[in-house]
């Protein structure tokens, strides 16, 4: 195949919490095949737009005109290419990924297979966990009742988060943990908001409530303090999710101490999600794929996940259930798709997922602005560090 086009086409959809941005790239060759990408900065794209013009002014010049028949050459070629102008990690990982992801879609469309086929499939249902909102939003009644329909389905793992107000998110934890199942396991994310002695009295109350993991409680760039942390928590520490490739994992997993690790496809790319969740074994760390973007970046995951043996769960972002269906992703990743917990993993051709032809019109990308995903009222009242 020839590359014959590369487009980003960022978009913005309205969702009943806020607007949330998604960051995706059309891939178009000369046999007449089309795949699709997605890059993911942690939270939806908030900057689709950048990551956009990473790919036409950056990513594009590169790719058209080339012909492939797999993908870890382009890939590495793109890496190569621009990582003494552009950087490796960051908004640049970001696009590589999009793009990397487009092209496993071609591989396996051209092939006649599922992506995760054409990595070598162990199983066609993944196990999801129901990754909620900040406990801060509401009594802990509100909270189990958005978690209702997902354990009807079958769903046993859940994760809620917690903010700068920890001391009162803590008595909504435990009230909450009494009104879920006592076989379902519950997991909390900090959001990159704690110092390390607060940290540790969030880590030592979440202990005593058989919490199974504490995730990025402190900024991911506090590197001596998650490595405290890890050596006197009780709870398991989590990170992944900025982390962009084998030599960020092996750093944390070797010197920073954490025991779950949660890569990405729509941030490290797909080959190095995989490699990731290898090295993770030597460790003893437990693998699980973090997920916020839209169905392409989810379909994605799935197929990594399905061709892991050491992947068993992945992050299921419910509150973006209207977004996936809007972008192509149809009734087949929403709440009422989970069977028994699981999602089935998409059979293709390529990801099974197509976004709409008119998706950039129907949804135009707009600027955030000052709005801040994930905030209220377009502040830092969130993620600014203990209260």
């Amino acid at each position: 195949m020839k590359i014959t086009a590369v487009t980003p086409i960022p978009v913005t959809v309205e969702l009943g919490r806020e607007p949330m941005s998604f960051s995706f790239v059309r891939i178009e060759t000369d046999e007449g095949l089309v795949g699709y990408g997605e890059a993911c900065d942690s939270y939806a794209a908030t900057y689709a737009g950048v990551i956009g013009e990473i790919i036409t002014q950056v990513l594009s010049p590169l790719l058209v005109g080339r012909e492939f028949v797999v993908v870890e050459p382009v890939v590495e070629h793109l890496r190569l290419a621009t990582r003494r102008r552009l950087g490796e990690k960051g908004v640049a990982a970001h696009a590589r990924s999009a793009v990397e992801i487009a092209l496993w879609d071609l591989v396996a469309q051209a092939a006649g297979r599922s992506v995760s086929e054409q990595l070598g499939q162990v199983r066609d249902r993944v196990n999801v966990y129901a990754s909620s909102t900040f406990l801060d939003e509401g009594p802990a009644q509100f909270h189990a009742d958005l978690l209702a329909p997902l354990l009807e389905r079958g769903v046993r793992y859940a994760k809620v988060r917690v903010g700068p107000r920890w001391q009162q998110d803590l008595r909504t934890l435990t009230e909450l943990r009494d009104l879920l199942p006592d076989d379902l396991e519950l997991m909390i994310d900090g959001s990159d908001t704690f110092t390390l002695p607060t940290a540790m009295q969030v880590a030592e109350r979440l202990g005593d409530l058989g919490i199974r993991w504490f995730e990025e409680p402190i900024p991911q760039a506090n590197r001596a303090a998650i490595a405290a942390l890890s050596a006197r928590s009780s709870v398991p520490i989590a990170y992944g999710e900025h982390l962009y490739g084998r030599e960020d994992m092996l750093d944390a997993l070797a010197n920073d101490g954490i025991s779950v690790v949660q890569p990405d496809a729509s941030t490290c790319g797909i080959a190095e999600a995989r490699a990731v969740a290898g090295i993770a074994t030597f460790y003893g760390a437990r693998v699980v794929p973090h997920i916020c973007a839209g169905p392409v970046a989810l379909a994605a995951n799935l197929a990594v996940a399905a061709s892991v043996h050491n992947i068993n769960l992945v992050e299921y972002p419910f509150f973006l259930e209207p977004a996936w269906e809007a972008l192509g992703g149809g009734k087949q990743f929403g709440i009422e798709a989970i069977e028994d917990g699981s999602l089935a993993v998409p059979s293709g051709p390529g990801l099974g997922v197509r976004l709409p032809e008119d998706a950039a019109t129907t949804y135009p990308y707009r600027l955030p602005g000052t709005r801040i995903v994930g905030t209220v009222g377009g502040v830092l009242d969130r993620f600014v560090g203990d209260r």
